[in-house]
């Protein structure tokens, strides 16, 4: 386990997924869902190069159908640490054979942590390293604490920055994305969570979450999420599950339509050979709602 710390936060990386576990403050709150494996083991996997299930569990690229779990293949691999001191640090990911089986291509996956006062921000920086363009998707998945810590018997919102109330999509039963829109469950930018809201999976928002989000219970200290680059939010908890999850997306679930190549994907990246491209996420912890 990798351990960051200043004054006001510590955070722990595990290696495999590169995967964010703890995110304790001076209080000794931790903030971040504890990955019970009987509720859901996950607590802030990393979604690369896909986003969600595929029909049959395959995913279409360059005319072949490739065997890919659910979020692709960064989550179960095992990162090698790069670089570290006390309060940042990176790990990367290079394709293998075992990731080729899955995803064809030659890349570099680099997740940089670095904790800055009371916010933590994750980059991750993609590089093409073959002679093909590599189509991609990518996004975070980080589950904070329903109700957060102390804030017990409170409604608890999320706030979108923009003040949109923006429509969103749904999976449907095979796990695909469904093709329905339907209407905003926000009001002038603001959502009150029900887990009745959970009963068919997650919420996705296509497109009008803006770039900056906020959590938490009304007057009270929250985590503001900050995705500058992500055009896409998802928002999931497991039915009846002590957690939420907001994740900036870039890119969406497959459909359930099997003909449907990797790089025809709403939202995918087409990294031309030798580039690289940056996705970054800030988590700031215990802070109010600013608008």
């Amino acid at each position: 386990m990798i351990r960051l710390a200043n004054d006001r936060l510590t955070i722990e990386i595990a290696p495999l997924g590169a995967e964010l576990q703890s995110v304790t403050d001076a209080k000794g709150r931790d903030w971040l869902w504890n990955g019970a494996p009987a509720i859901w083991a996950g607590r802030s996997p990393l979604l690369f190069p896909v986003i969600g299930k595929h029909p049959n569990g395959k995913v279409l690229i360059d005319g072949l159908r490739y065997p890919i779990k659910s979020h692709g293949v960064a989550r179960t691999s095992l990162f090698q640490v790069t670089a570290q001191d006390n309060t940042s640090c990176t790990l990367r990911l290079t394709d293998n054979a075992e990731t080729r089986q899955a995803y064809p291509f030659a890349f570099a996956l680099d997740m940089t942590y670095r904790v800055d006062g009371v916010a933590l921000t994750l980059t991750a920086r993609i590089a093409n390293t073959g002679t093909t363009p590599m189509p991609f998707c990518f996004g975070y998945h980080p589950a904070f604490l329903w109700p957060l810590p102390g804030v017990d018997g409170l409604p608890h919102r999320i706030r979108l920055g923009n003040g949109a109330s923006p429509g969103h999509l749904r999976l449907g039963a095979d796990g695909q994305r469904a093709p329905e829109s339907h209407p905003s469950v926000f009001i002038d930018g603001v959502l009150t969570l029900d887990h009745a809201l959970f009963v068919q999976d997650a919420l996705i928002i296509a497109e009008g979450a803006g770039g900056h989000a906020w959590y938490g219970a009304d007057d009270l200290p929250g985590v503001a999420v900050d995705f500058p680059d992500m055009p896409h939010l998802g928002i999931w908890t497991k039915p009846n599950g002590p957690f939420i999850c907001i994740e900036p997306w870039h890119g969406l679930p497959s459909p359930s339509d099997p003909d449907e190549p990797l790089d025809r994907r709403i939202g995918v990246i087409l990294l031309a050979p030798g580039a690289t491209t940056e996705l970054p996420m800030t988590l700031s912890f215990g802070v109010p709602w600013r608008g």
